[in-house]
């Protein structure tokens, strides 16, 4: 398998399976969501947002874009997994794993990022 199928499957399951749990059960997201967002509008945006790049994904013609959108949005999502990590209450805990998750939230940045570079080939 190419590093860019690779990729591309990779960016489609975390994307279509965001997306649809963002969509099924938004209410176990509405923790992470700063008081100064709506938590609804905001869970359901980000997640049409990520079922649109995860579809995006699969089609060769898309697929740079759909990589740069992928590291876009996981970059955007970093200082919420940071503001969870200083919160007196945090969600993610014990505080290894709220570092695992921003670890693994700039390996997504990177994956979408070469997804970018290697554009559209499989």
């Amino acid at each position: 398998m190419t590093e860019t199928r690779l990729l591309t499957a990779l960016v489609a399951i975390v994307m279509l399976a965001g997306g649809v749990t963002h969509l099924v059960a938004p209410e176990i997201f509405f923790p992470i969501v700063p008081s100064i967002f709506p938590a609804r509008l905001a869970v359901l945006g980000s997640g049409l947002g990520e079922l649109t790049i995860g579809v995006a994904v699969l089609f060769p013609r898309f697929r740079a874009r759909a990589g740069l959108a992928f590291a876009l949005l996981c970059f955007a999502y970093v200082p919420l997994h940071l503001w969870d990590f200083l919160r007196p209450d945090p969600i993610f805990h014990p505080w290894p794993l709220a570092v695992g998750r921003v670890l693994l939230q700039i390996g997504f940045i990177v994956a979408g990022l070469r997804l970018a570079r290697a554009g559209g080939g499989v």
